[in-house]
């Protein structure tokens, strides 16, 4: 039943997404669109604070299968205030062709803590989710793989200047089959908790 389901959606799926597109926007527009799509992020998914996370779309299979795994490294488990840091995110799997990921810091009561600096193309701000919270994500350069079955971002998070509050830092990733659809990618997620120094 499951299959049948699947096979459904994956022939149903391309012609809604053609029908809400064509309210006047030409081929091009939509090819342009669906080309750009991998880093076309709608939201907050980094499943912190009641936020979803990436399985809402990518639904395919359980949460942190076995088989990959995402880790973050450069983290403290205690941070100085105003000291920075150079974070690695990598997520990984045996069948990983691309991949992404959406992360944020915050203080317990939800508001921004620290600040987010990159070089390079590989990464971006979630564009038009919250005037107050940063999201940082990927770019569609920034799916391609940088190493065998494996996605990894570098950038530098500087934190609060003053602070004696503990900060959360949620992240979602995909380890995308690169299929083109919502279908058979794997979908990992971690929450970590900094004291202050």
């Amino acid at each position: 039943m499951k299959t049948h389901l699947k096979l459904i959606t994956l022939i149903i799926f391309p012609f809604l997404v053609g029908f809400l597109m064509t309210d006047g926007s030409s081929d091009s527009e939509y090819r342009e669109w669906n080309e750009f799509n991998p880093e076309r992020l709608d939201g907050p998914f980094t499943g912190g604070f009641g936020e979803q996370t990436c399985h809402s779309c990518h639904f395919d299979y359980d949460l942190n299968m076995e088989g990959g795994s995402l880790s973050v490294d450069g983290l403290p488990v205690a941070y100085k205030p105003g000291r920075e840091y150079n974070i690695t995110v990598t997520v990984q799997s045996e069948h990983l062709e691309n991949g992404g990921f959406q992360l944020t810091s915050r203080f317990e009561g939800g508001s921004q803590a620290g600040s987010f600096s990159w070089d390079g193309d590989r990464l971006k701000y979630t564009p038009n989710v919250s005037d107050k919270i940063k999201y940082l994500q990927h770019t569609r350069e920034g799916t391609l793989p940088t190493g065998d079955r494996k996605v990894s971002w570098s950038f530098n998070w500087q934190a609060p200047e003053c602070s004696d509050e503990d900060i959360i830092i949620n992240i979602a990733a995909n380890a995308g089959n690169d299929d083109d659809s919502a279908f058979g990618d794997w979908i990992y997620v971690k929450e970590l908790f900094l004291k202050p120094e």
